[in-house]
């Protein structure tokens, strides 16, 4: 019979464990919900399914770079053993030795034949661990039967039945691995339903869940489960009913209350998510998720100060939360803090570095603190962890441009765009790389591009216009600056470019009116006056030219003092 545990207890139950580390003796960290790694050494936490399949169940030994865990291999039933890297204390060149030893040990073990031998089956890649999985290879029936009755017969002629029971049994019970859930034994829809849902089948999960409401429709955790599974669907408002549900049933749990708080951020319902955080924080004063949940709302509410607050408190309580240290360092990244941001996103990192956006987020602020040859680094090691994310390719685009790399930055932006073409940031910033490049039409064709997936950008459609000014055309810079002077009328480098257009054209009122706007929005800009003297000198309006011009020569003697 299986022994029960009270982690499995809870499981099976849909009641939340919190991911305590397998490694008791040199980590034991406490992780959070829902987490599949440890955040502090990096291996596999109780629970977690590993590419899907092998749900580690124990650890059983510790060495300098690897842990040797048991594990239930769920497409067989059968108990393996999966030994891995502890990311935390190996280089990459341990990791890459670890996977060349392990691809070999599976060839030879293909070679191997006999029954009850040891062979390595399986090996790979999750997250940030690299694995390999031991099992015996399994005897045909007749050999089984065969095994068996050489056992018995063994035990008879070596040892009294007495003696076998008392002293045999117990010391052999103590070595013997728990037997893993066979397929005769009745499985609970709950527990179906967190199984599909840690391998990401968030369809098959919600339908597990369902079955679990039918048999108890008070059950808090299938209501629960119900709503994460929905949410990770994208249906929030599904969601939000499920959650409601649960909370009629346990109306003091803070978990509950930051996870309906969660759908109503999907559905931008930003006053009742907040009121929620403070239902969450009235049950548990200390509970660090409606405190982290809390800040990063305020923060994406353009609320930087108070979502800071929030994030002091959650970090207070649990300093060990690298998600909520880099969200402290986005917060300050935004109010331009970026000596602080640099330090709070080191502190994530000594907690888990194996997250590329971690790598990303550092990579931004060195670059902003004029340092893009090492944000560069940070970049590429960001791409290293995560080909495929765009954005870690726009922003390894953004540092080569920064050194004036262009031809490199450009096939960077162009990578980026061939994993997302809707990025509008990296067609502009690649119009920006063409245009130093002097690949004017290319250029423009880029910032179409940018303002087909954002026509909100003001940029595009200022850097737009004055290409095309500087090409002549314009008529069509005319209407770029229209553009970007609708969305910003107090954009002075659009007035002054526009009058610039207008002037080229001879519209000399109509450029008089621009750099009068330009003037009176930014008086201490000499440009506009400038160019204001030389339209008034057109206009046959000496004395007020001689007025702006006297004011240029001031300005530019400040600007140069």
């Amino acid at each position: 019979m299986e022994k029960r545990t009270k982690y499995m207890e809870a499981r099976e139950e849909g009641r939340t464990v919190m991911g305590k580390c397998l490694d008791l003796e040199s980590c034991g960290f406490d992780n959070r919900e829902r987490a599949r790694f440890c955040a502090n050494c990096g291996i596999p936490l109780r629970g977690t399914f590993l590419q899907g399949r092998y749900e580690i169940q124990d650890l059983i030994a510790r060495d300098r770079t690897t842990v040797t865990l048991r594990a239930i291999d769920r497409h067989g039933g059968r108990l393996v053993i999966a030994r891995t890297i502890i990311p935390k204390v190996i280089s990459e060149g341990e990791r890459a030795d670890f996977l060349e030893d392990a691809e070999m040990a599976a060839s030879l073990s293909a070679r191997v034949t006999d029954p009850g031998s040891i062979r390595v089956t399986d090996f790979g890649q999750d997250g940030p661990v690299a694995f390999l999985v031991k099992s015996a290879l399994q005897a045909s029936p007749a050999d089984q039967h065969a095994g068996l009755a050489h056992m018995a017969a063994s035990i008879d002629d070596d040892i009294d039945e007495d003696a076998a029971t008392q002293i045999g049994l117990p010391a052999l019970l103590k070595q013997l691995p728990s037997q893993p859930r066979t397929t005769s034994q009745p499985v609970s829809w709950l527990t179906a339903g967190n199984i599909a849902y840690e391998q990401g089948n968030y369809l098959e999960a919600l339908a597990a869940y369902e079955k679990a409401i039918k048999q108890d429709v008070r059950s808090v955790e299938a209501w629960s489960g119900k709503g994460i599974a929905l949410l990770h669907l994208g249906r929030a408002a599904e969601a939000l009913t499920a959650y409601e549900q649960a909370l009629t049933l346990r109306p003091d749990d803070p978990e509950l209350w930051t996870s309906r708080a969660s759908a109503l951020h999907e559905l931008r319902q930003f006053d009742e998510e907040m009121y929620c955080y403070e239902q969450a924080l009235a049950c548990d004063p200390n509970y660090v998720y409606a405190w982290s949940g809390r800040g990063m709302s305020l923060a994406e509410r353009d609320q930087p100060e108070e979502a800071l607050v929030a994030f002091d408190k959650a970090l207070m309580l649990d300093p060990q939360q690298s998600t909520i240290w880099q969200a402290m360092s986005d917060t300050l990244f935004s109010l331009h803090r970026y000596d602080e941001a640099l330090i709070a996103i080191d502190r994530a990192f000594e907690i888990d570095d194996h997250e590329g956006s971690l790598w990303d987020t550092k990579g931004n602020i060195l670059r902003r603190l004029k340092k893009p040859e090492e944000a560069l680094h940070l970049h590429e090691q960001a791409i290293k962890l995560a080909p495929q994310n765009a954005m870690f390719w726009f922003d390894k685009a953004n540092d080569l441009r920064d050194l004036r790399r262009f031809p490199e930055a450009l096939q960077n932006y162009d990578h980026a765009l061939t994993l997302d073409s809707s990025l509008a940031g990296a067609w502009y910033n690649r119009g920006n790389v063409l245009a130093a490049l002097r690949m004017y039409e290319d250029a423009l064709a880029s910032y179409n591009q940018a303002l087909e997936y954002d026509s909100g950008l003001i940029s595009a459609w200022y850097n737009k216009g004055s290409l095309l000014h500087e090409l002549k055309r314009h008529e069509e810079a005319l209407i770029a600056f229209d553009h970007a002077l609708a969305l910003d009328p107090h954009y002075i480098a659009a007035w002054n470019n526009k009058g610039l257009s207008l002037f080229a054209l001879g519209r000399l009122d109509e450029a008089l009116a621009a750099f009068d706007q330009a003037t009176s929005f930014a008086p201490e800009e000499p440009d506009a006056w400038y160019n204001k003297a030389i339209v008034l000198e057109k206009l046959g309006r000496k004395q007020e030219a001689a007025s702006s011009q006297e004011y240029f020569s001031i300005l530019k003697r400040i600007e140069q003092s």
